[in-house]
């Protein structure tokens, strides 16, 4: 950490010393951890002797000492077919310990579990989705016995349906499933090291904004879309994403996407930007427009996330723009871009891709933490987003007095945050009152022995996180940072398995 002044310290509003920059920037790093919790990256161990150097590139490779002919089986997609073949990395998947999970899962069966660690080449517009810190996938090898022919290697993609299917069969496919994640999140340090820097410097974010695929894309599994929420990242899903991509009845029907953005940006910017991102995502995956992973989709949202998640299941109409503004939008003279911005961030129409929504521990009337201390001390870190604060700025200044008395007073103190956008505001309350185009849950935390009404999980009180109309409502003895807990898991869980029985007329199992 640089203690030395630097021109940043503009952003935090008074002139400061470098002892002054430390103590402010050690505040809100300790309330960053003590209130949204610290996302720590998945470590894994193995002896030198669990890397092994196959050739699946080739027709016939060595395989326990013998010449075997290697056997692509239809579960490779031909999306994981160049990682195989040229892969940096091939762990044996049982020798692989890993620290961090809270659970660990693994199939027995026949086969050798594999984890194929490949380096990701950006060369192509969908390995841009793909996750900057390498590729990883689970293949399980089965060595088959063959008279008077050299045995076959049957490759097999342990995430897909037909390896998944097997386990409740006569003879599973064997497959480890946290191994496989495991060394995935153990290359993402960098990841969850910048969820800070991103929340004080919202327009310079390490990485890229937009949807990230953990496994190659599958164009028959519904996306559980991940939305983080405040100074966090995708990181922060890695124990409820192996509690669900481990669970057959999930995986059998599902993949996992994750949305990931700087947390310091406004609320409506960022949800703009997720619009278009999963649009182009799907579009870019299925020029067509034909697979399932094109028209349905479940979004899972914790926090601030579900702030954002909301704009994909509502449609506004005039309602967020009425509240923020005192003239229609359209009877304003503006230049072509500061109209089409503000467009795009109060005007939006639900997804319909969009099949249910499940909200965790979401403040959909604010935080007042977000307007105390935490907001006292983020607001003078971080910098604003330049785009909002010129554009609102600009407004004002064209027409005096437009702005709703918040936001005119947001203006005055240099533009809209992320930390604005949490604290209870009239944005908020009308985004809480647009009616949710499909089914919806809300999960949510409760500590301490409070009446339900008057409870709270610490960041967000209860009657901020209820909505009317949930099709369920799910308490959980947690605080907020309850992504992980064994009954927000569960619920989870139970929640899918109801969303794939509605889709195939099934009841549950």
């Amino acid at each position: 950490m640089n203690l030395a002044p630097s021109t940043d310290d503009a952003c935090l509003g008074t002139s400061m010393n470098g002892r002054g920059v430390l103590r402010i920037h050690l505040s809100c790093i300790f309330l960053c951890v003590l209130v949204f919790g610290c996302a720590h990256t998945i470590q894994v161990s193995y002896p030198a002797k669990a890397k092994i150097d196959p050739d699946f590139s080739k027709p016939y490779t060595m395989w326990d000492g013998e010449r075997v002919e290697v056997d692509w089986t239809p579960s490779l997609h031909a999306e994981s077919f160049r990682y195989v073949a040229k892969c940096d990395q091939v762990i044996l998947a049982n020798s692989i310990r890993e620290k961090g999970f809270h659970n660990n899962y693994k199939i027995a069966g026949k086969g050798t579990p594999l984890v194929i660690y490949d380096k990701n080449p950006e060369s192509t517009p969908q390995e841009k989705h793909y996750p900057t810190s390498g590729i990883v996938l689970g293949i399980t090898a089965v060595k088959e016995t063959r008279p008077g022919q050299p045995p076959l290697l049957k490759l097999y993609d342990s995430f897909d349906p037909m390896v998944v299917q097997s386990a409740a069969g006569p003879d599973p496919i064997a497959a480890d499933y946290s191994a496989t994640l495991a060394v995935l999140y153990s290359h993402t340090r960098k990841v969850a090291g910048s969820a800070l820097a991103s929340f004080i410097r919202p327009d310079n974010p390490r990485f890229a904004t937009g949807i990230y695929l953990i496994h190659p894309y599958d164009p028959n599994k519904i996306p559980i879309l991940f939305i983080h929420g405040l100074l966090s990242s995708p990181i922060s899903w890695q124990n409820l994403t192996n509690d669900l991509c481990s669970d057959p009845k999930v995986l059998e029907h599902y993949q996992p996407w994750f949305f990931l953005y700087p947390t310091g940006q406004p609320v409506l910017e960022s949800a703009a930007e997720l619009r278009e991102d999963l649009q182009a995502t799907q579009r870019l995956f299925d020029p067509s427009g034909t697979a399932i992973a094109s028209h349905h989709l479940v979004v899972v949202a914790h926090s601030m996330g579900g702030l954002i998640g909301r704009t994909l299941v509502s449609d506004s109409g005039n309602a967020l723009w009425n509240i923020f503004a005192n003239r229609p939008l359209n009877s304003l003279t503006l230049p072509g871009d500061e109209k089409a911005q503000l467009s795009k961030y109060f005007f939006f129409r639900r997804e319909p891709s969009i099949d249910r929504i499940i909200f965790l521990a979401v403040p959909h009337r604010g935080s007042y933490l977000a307007g105390g201390i935490v907001g006292s001390i983020g607001n003078r870190v971080m910098k604003h987003s330049r785009g909002p604060a010129r554009t609102l700025k600009e407004l004002e200044t064209q027409y005096p007095g437009i702005l709703d008395p918040y936001f005119a007073r947001v203006n005055a103190r240099g533009g809209p945050t992320s930390l604005f956008s949490l604290a209870p505001n009239p944005l908020l309350d009308g985004l809480a009152a647009l009616p949710i185009k499909v089914p919806f849950h809300s999960i949510i935390g409760r500590i301490g022995e409070d009446d339900l009404a008057e409870s709270s999980d610490g960041v967000v009180g209860y009657k901020s996180s209820h909505l009317d109309g949930a099709e369920s409502e799910k308490i959980v003895p947690a605080g907020h940072d309850l992504i992980a807990h064994p009954e927000t898991v569960a619920e989870i869980k139970r929640i899918l398995e109801e969303d794939v029985a509605a889709k195939t007329g099934k009841g549950r199992h």
